[in-house]
């Protein structure tokens, strides 16, 4: 028997030869960057997720014997939750079992049906034909190839990993995972080593929380992170309204990978009524699927991914692009961290000033105490008063040059350099994973909650300053009223007033 990769390969040399040698071909795109959906795009998602779900969705109707319409209820509102439809953990958070997790390990009640969910996404795992040919022609050639997915990383990751397209494909956007169940780690339920889940040599970075297609915007942030430009880039997806749609709004060139479509499934309907899509894109999608799209697209792939050298002309990524890209992320990098320097710098000063402020302020107050102590006292308009008062008086001036200074000089330059650092950090998000220490940083001060109020930062500088000059009034008011403690007078034996004269003795 023929080997299939060899015959994709085969055709796939037929294709370019005949778009090159056609004197009717169309005009072709020239293309330097790809990027591609992934589910229905590259692999048959849906035929993968049913065999995985499938199994699982019936023995729950067994083993409960409640309605279909109950349990699809039920999974759909976890799926909801966790923003996919593919959730790993269903059977520990699915509410209609609640009862049978009382009562032992939920996975080792499901035992043969979490087996036959796995076999059946194992089975059905796998490209399509000629997908891993073209898309390792396209690399020989240099061409960056990007994949964007609403899957959520992990699950991306496993499968490029399986697919044997690590490194193949040079960028891969996709959501963040979502929570583990409380008591769950990866750990606990990979039977692998993490190497073999996680990817090595394609680069992983995060679309926009909740961000989901069609969106240009997330599109054009892509094709702006990675260096490309709109006009150089071929998009190629299955859904006319999630892909070709969004890629056509942001001028790019698009593609409608139509053998991919699975909308018109009989099993299609389960994924609706379970999935986590609100009730307006399930409609949304409906629609569209009965009318139809009222364009075309630019380009259709009717039975095979390699029908795409028919319509685009492909070229190397320049490398001086892919270059500048790199010192581009370099020279952000450098100067977000001069920039987290200057953030420390200015913390640093502000917690000085507020240390000196306090060592200066409790020097003072030390200091009208050791008056007081020592009965000190100064007339004032014919009033005797505490000498200690003019040192309380008098510290009110340093510790409002104190608060001026940390209040309105440091903190204003502080709160300059974390706005700065934020930006670079909005430029770099989509090439740098992680990088949003300023970001998380603004986001957690501006939720401090004191006594039930929320207070920012410049709040807790002021409240600090006005506890000080709290303190301050107290003890002047207590110098101010309190009576002086004034030395007992003890009899002077010396003196002539305390002189006694004794009677005289007078013998008979």
């Amino acid at each position: 028997m023929a080997d299939p990769s060899r015959l994709s390969l085969t055709r796939l040399r037929m294709l370019q030869q005949l778009s090159r040698g056609s004197k009717t071909a169309m005009a072709r795109n020239a293309v330097n960057t790809l990027i591609i959906d992934l589910d229905n795009t590259i692999f048959d998602w849906f035929a993968v997720w049913y065999a995985s779900f499938e199994p699982i969705f019936s023995e729950i109707i067994r083993v409960t014997g409640r309605s279909p319409a109950e349990i699809e209820a039920d999974i759909r509102k976890v799926h909801a939750s966790r923003r996919t439809s593919e959730y790993t953990f269903l059977l520990e958070e699915v509410a209609a079992l609640a009862d049978l997790r009382a009562l032992d390990d939920i996975r080792v009640l499901f035992k043969d049906a979490v087996e036959a969910s796995q076999k059946g996404r194992d089975r059905n795992l796998r490209l399509y034909p000629s997908v891993f040919a073209c898309l390792w022609d396209l690399k020989k050639k240099g061409v960056q190839i990007v994949a964007y997915t609403e899957s959520m990383r992990f699950y991306s990751a496993y499968r490029l990993k399986r697919f044997g397209l690590d490194g193949v494909i040079d960028y891969l956007f996709s959501p963040e995972d979502h929570d583990l169940p409380q008591g769950v780690s990866p750990s606990k339920m990979r039977r692998l080593p993490d190497e073999f889940y996680e990817l090595q040599v394609t680069e992983v970075r995060h679309t926009p929380p909740r961000e989901l297609k069609p969106n240009p915007k997330v599109l054009l942030d892509i094709i702006r992170a990675v260096g490309a430009k709109p006009g150089k880039c071929a998009y190629v997806g299955d859904s006319l309204f999630k892909d070709v749609a969004m890629a056509r709004d942001a001028g790019v060139f698009d593609i409608h990978a139509k053998y991919g479509e699975s909308q018109s499934k009989p099993e299609y309907a389960l994924l609706q009524r379970v999935s986590h899509w609100t009730e307006e894109d399930v409609q949304r999608e409906a629609t569209i699927a009965a009318k139809g799209h009222s364009f075309e697209p630019s380009a259709c792939l009717k039975d095979s991914f390699a029908e795409i050298f028919i319509y685009c002309e492909f070229e190397a990524f320049p490398n001086a692009l892919r270059e500048n890209v790199e010192q581009e992320i370099k020279n952000g990098l450098e100067v977000w961290k001069k920039t987290v320097d200057v953030q420390q710098h200015f913390n640093d000063l502000e917690m000085r000033v507020r240390n000196f402020a306090i060592t200066f302020i409790a020097a003072l107050i030390a200091a009208a105490g050791f008056t007081y102590q020592q009965n000190l006292e100064v007339t004032v308009y014919g009033h005797r008063i505490a000498a200690g008062l003019g040192l309380v008086i008098a510290a009110f001036v340093p510790w409002s040059a104190f608060f001026l200074m940390d209040r309105y000089w440091y903190h204003v330059l502080l709160k300059g350099a974390v706005t700065h650092a934020s930006r670079i950090e909005e430029t770099l998000k989509d090439r740098v994973p992680g990088i949003a220490l300023s970001q998380t940083i603004s986001e957690v001060s501006g939720k401090v909650r004191i006594f039930g109020r929320t207070v920012n930062s410049d709040l807790r500088v002021t409240y600090f300053y006005l506890a000080g000059y709290g303190m301050l009034v107290i003890v002047l008011l207590a110098l101010l009223f309190a009576a002086p403690k004034r030395p007992m007078l003890t009899p002077d034996v010396a003196s002539p007033a305390s002189a006694q004269v004794a009677p005289a003795s007078t013998t008979d």
